[in-house]
């Protein structure tokens, strides 16, 4: 979900008339079939690799790939997105737990904090889409900066009332992504305007385009239900950066998406994670146990995560990256068909991937090409 840069950002908020709670648009080009013609070579008569590609997609099922990313019903009234950073911290956007103006510009010309949301107003859904996904937990608490703009500050930790430990929580990058970098990102969100909003999508090798004090910004974008997701470490897992806003609208030209980012506020995360230290000693408190130790609260370990490179596809809108491949076999035995990702020049392949150009892709672009 990468797209953006340092112009007016008009995004939707949580606002009290039930308008979905992701600012973030999300966008996505025209799915045109960019397959070239074959390119015959010389070995052997077979057909060289040719490549389908969707230059900008909104994103795949996710089919279980990411489990502490998890949908926010926020009284009713929106959808967000957000990560488990602890069984009991949910890492999040702070216009997703609080009521603010409907139309957000930045750099901020007035207030746009009104006022925070009760902490129980916040459910937590665990699953692949919010139809069939179950309440694992609520808010007690709401963690976040104290001033009363979103603009460098859309970031929130909510403090749950039960442990949700279905999923392993996710941890924190410590210094922020470079322009260049590419991440994963992972929501609820629209897959385009007209879409309905509710199904975990996947979005691969999301290219960052720019980076500031405390945002970064992608081109490919989020939309409405997306708000609060998280930016990936592609190699790690660890948390980059959390969904704030995005514009013009979800698909088309001109798109972007702003990540607010998590490394300007390690002080914030250091305090949500003191505070369930604290809740828990509470708790065993008023069980009747008498006041013990407070421990640490559980964190995250780096994991690389799964990706549906090598997986099967048809087109490139298969794929998290938006890339099919077509590679033929032998004679006799057809061709085989796999998803890929762009590459290039400090953009290298997987392991048993080689950077190629080839049939189907734009001049000067090329794609992971498995190696047999």
């Amino acid at each position: 979900m990468s797209r953006r840069r340092l112009v007016q950002a008009v995004f939707a908020v949580v606002a009290a008339c039930s308008v979905a709670c992701a600012p973030a648009p999300e966008r996505r080009a025209d799915l045109g079939n960019l397959l070239a013609e074959d390119a015959v070579s010389g070995d052997g008569g077979l057909a060289s690799p040719r490549a389908d590609r969707v230059e900008i997609v909104a994103g795949v099922p996710n089919r279980g790939r990411d489990p502490a990313v998890v949908a926010i019903d926020v009284a009713g009234e929106g959808l967000c997105s957000g990560t488990l950073i602890s069984p009991r911290l949910v890492l999040t956007a702070r216009h997703c737990v609080s009521r603010t103006a409907t139309l957000v510009a930045c750099p901020p010309s007035g207030v746009q904090v009104f006022e925070d949301r009760a902490p129980g107003d916040l459910s937590i859904l665990v699953g692949e889409d919010v139809v069939s996904a179950r309440v694992a937990a609520r808010g007690i608490g709401v963690l976040a900066p104290s001033g009363v703009t979103l603009c460098d500050a859309d970031i929130a930790v909510i403090v749950l009332d039960e442990p949700i430990v279905a999923a392993k929580p996710l941890p924190l990058r410590k210094r922020g992504p470079a322009a260049g970098d590419y991440v994963r990102a992972v929501g609820f969100g629209k897959p385009g305007d007209a879409d309905p909003s509710g199904t975990k999508l996947l979005r691969e090798h999301v290219r960052v385009l720019s980076v500031s004090t405390a945002e970064f910004t992608v081109g490919e974008a989020t939309c409405q239900g997306d708000s609060g997701g998280p930016a990936l470490d592609e190699d790690t897992g660890e948390v980059l950066g959390v969904v704030s806003r995005g514009g013009p609208q979800c698909e088309g030209a001109d798109v972007y998406n702003v990540y607010t980012r998590v490394d300007t506020y390690a002080w914030l995360m250091e305090e949500a994670f003191a505070r369930v230290a604290e809740v828990e000693v509470e708790e065993k408190i008023d069980a009747g146990a008498k006041a013990p130790a407070a421990k640490a609260a559980k964190r995250g370990t780096k994991s690389k995560p799964p990706s549906d490179i090598g997986g099967p596809c048809e087109t490139g809108s298969d794929c998290a990256a938006g890339i099919c491949i077509t590679d033929a076999l032998p004679l006799g035995q057809g061709d085989r068909r796999y998803c890929s990702r762009p590459c290039g020049p400090g953009d290298r392949c997987p392991t048993r991937y080689h950077c190629k150009t080839m049939a189907g892709l734009t001049i000067g672009t090329s794609a992971c090409l498995n190696v047999r």
